[in-house]
């Protein structure tokens, strides 16, 4: 195995090799340096660890020295001070280099017919370090454009690439690479000329084989086709549209009576439209609101429009938030959307929802943006129904539904759950004996743990003695206890795609004396029904998983 220097090694490089070192070799340097630390440790251990090669530094090491053009660095070169792992170190570890990733996904990431307005639009909900490669009719060339940090003057940011017949490389870099695949890969190890490493998206990042690959490249290139189809279909038929729905909501009455009922609730506070102890955005904010949905309503992309309004809901949020100091559920989130729905009131977002509903891609229905349509509808069926002795509290039984039925019609072509299935919201209910189940929608990330939604049930539900609660997966009368670094929605997908689903449900409740906290599902969710560990108990009708 080639030797590393070891720190506190003394080495000299030749003069020609130092004046050759640059941000590349600087890496190598901290790469080689923790490489050696981690030799010296191990040789203290009276049973040397087996298997250095699967290490992620030799790895990380390994793979830039495939990207990089130039010889790599000797072995004389000296160490350094480590440095801070970069954001895509994590991808080393489940097996696929990060240039099997681009390589076999650039119809997601490479969007050469894209604007910068375009780019902005998909990349403005990123986190910091999500691009997309498209062409700039400015600069008429390639460039990368980068989603910046939140406090960033300039949100998306540009880096050209400088191309000839044998080289990429980002302008004002000396790093070349034999193709684009190779120097993003570097750039997502490097930072190189960037102001941090570049983040691939989840779907990519979560690929453990080339056939997850091939299956996210399909459905990048599905939306590619299903751009162009909406820019020559939907773009000039939405005036019509919507002026046909308009004409027939007049005609019958419907467009009055809707108008009514906004000012009715218009007219009410906030306590009156089921809103509890949330303060309500001030009118400045509400303003900024109606604004924001009258951008939504000039737009033909069901998409587009689907990512305002999801932009419009988390500001609400952050308001209910930022004015309370406290979280907020989805219980608490919708009689807020139905009193700022009524302080726009726009009687065309009605229309422009059910444009939503019937026209946004299935597939987008099971993510955030489908939860926030579903609550709008939701909001807006309120504010229809509205009459002046009952507060805008619950969805009556026809609209719920009729909400059921929409969703199976629109996802009954749908043959196995995409990664929107388990992502961002799960449905836990509190059990406590003698009072029954509460139920609650919780943001919930994909790869958030048992340990962390319990902390997040523990606000939710105001529990004193969280230590003494735990996560139980129920299904059929059953119940277990969920280990604390298990991923919830990692279960619930798996549950979702076996060949016979059966119900299952997630509760928060105290824990039995017996109780211990190792019992629980491994990573891997099996079937709970097999599983020795179980107890015999009735699973909560209102915690029945999304």
């Amino acid at each position: 195995m080639k030797h590393y220097p070891e720190r506190g090694d003394t080495m000299t490089s030749p003069p020609c090799e130092q004046q050759k070192r640059g941000s590349f070799f600087q890496l190598i340097d901290s790469i080689a340096w923790e490489i050696g630390t981690l030799k010296q440790e191990m040789r203290r251990k009276s049973e040397p660890a087996e298997g250095l090669e699967t290490d992620p530094h030799v790895r990380l090491s390994e793979e830039v020295g495939r990207l990089f053009l130039q010889a790599s660095p000797c072995p004389a070169m000296g160490g350094g001070p480590p440095k801070a792992r970069d954001s895509g170190y994590d991808s080393l570890h489940r097996g696929l280099s990060f240039l099997d990733r681009l390589t076999h996904t650039h119809s997601v990431w490479l969007q050469l017919g894209l604007s910068h307005r375009d780019a902005a639009g998909i990349l403005q909900d990123r986190a910091a370090g999500s691009f997309l490669v498209r062409r700039s009719s400015r600069l008429q060339r390639k460039v990368v454009s980068v989603r910046m940090d939140r406090d960033s003057t300039e949100p998306i940011k540009d880096f050209p690439i400088r191309e000839n017949q044998y080289t990429f490389s980002l302008e004002g870099s000396d790093l070349n690479f034999a193709d684009l695949f190779r120097l993003l890969a570097f750039c997502c190890i490097s930072r190189d000329v960037l102001p941090f490493t570049l983040r691939l998206p989840e779907a990519i990042s979560a690929a453990r084989s080339f056939g997850d690959l091939e299956k996210v490249a399909k459905l990048g290139a599905d939306r590619v086709l299903e751009k162009a189809l909406i820019k020559c279909v939907l773009k000039p038929l939405k005036p019509t549209l919507s002026a046909a729905l308009k004409d027939f909501q007049v005609s019958s009455g419907s467009w009055q009576e809707l108008k009514d009922n906004l000012s009715l609730a218009k007219a009410r506070r906030p306590q009156e439209m089921g809103v509890t102890d949330a303060l309500p955005p001030d009118p400045v904010a509400v303003e900024k609101i109606r604004q924001k949905f009258q951008v939504m309503c000039k737009l033909y992309s069901p998409e587009k429009k689907v990512c305002t309004l999801l932009r419009v809901c988390k500001l609400i949020y952050t308001i209910m938030e930022d004015n309370s100091g406290r979280l907020y559920g989805a219980d608490d989130f919708l009689p807020m959307l139905t009193y700022v729905l009524a302080q726009c009131d726009m009687p065309e977002l009605d229309n422009e929802i059910l444009y939503m509903m019937e026209l946004l891609d299935p597939l987008l229905l099971h993510g955030e943006g489908g939860y926030y349509l579903t609550s709008a509808y939701g909001a807006m069926s309120l504010i229809k129904n509205l009459q002046e002795d009952q507060a805008a509290r619950v969805l009556s039984s026809e609209t719920r539904d009729t909400l059921h039925q929409w969703h199976r019609r629109r996802t009954t072509q749908r043959s196995a759950p995409s990664i929107d299935d388990f992502q961002n919201y799960l449905r836990v209910a509190l059990h406590e004996s003698g009072s029954g189940c509460t139920a609650k929608t919780l943001q919930v990330r994909p790869y958030a743990t048992v340990e962390e939604l319990c902390q997040l049930c523990a606000v939710k539900f105001k529990v004193s003695d969280p230590e003494n609660y735990g996560l139980f997966l129920q299904t059929e009368g059953s119940s277990q206890q969920l280990a604390a670094d298990t991923h919830p929605q990692k279960i619930k997908a798996e549950l979702h795609s076996c060949p016979q689903p059966v119900p299952f449900h997630f509760v928060y409740r105290r824990l039995a004396t017996s109780s211990s906290p190792s019992a629980g599902l491994s990573s891997a969710a099996p079937d709970p029904r097999a599983h020795p560990n179980q107890q015999n108990t009735g699973a909560p009708a209102a915690a029945s998983a999304p």
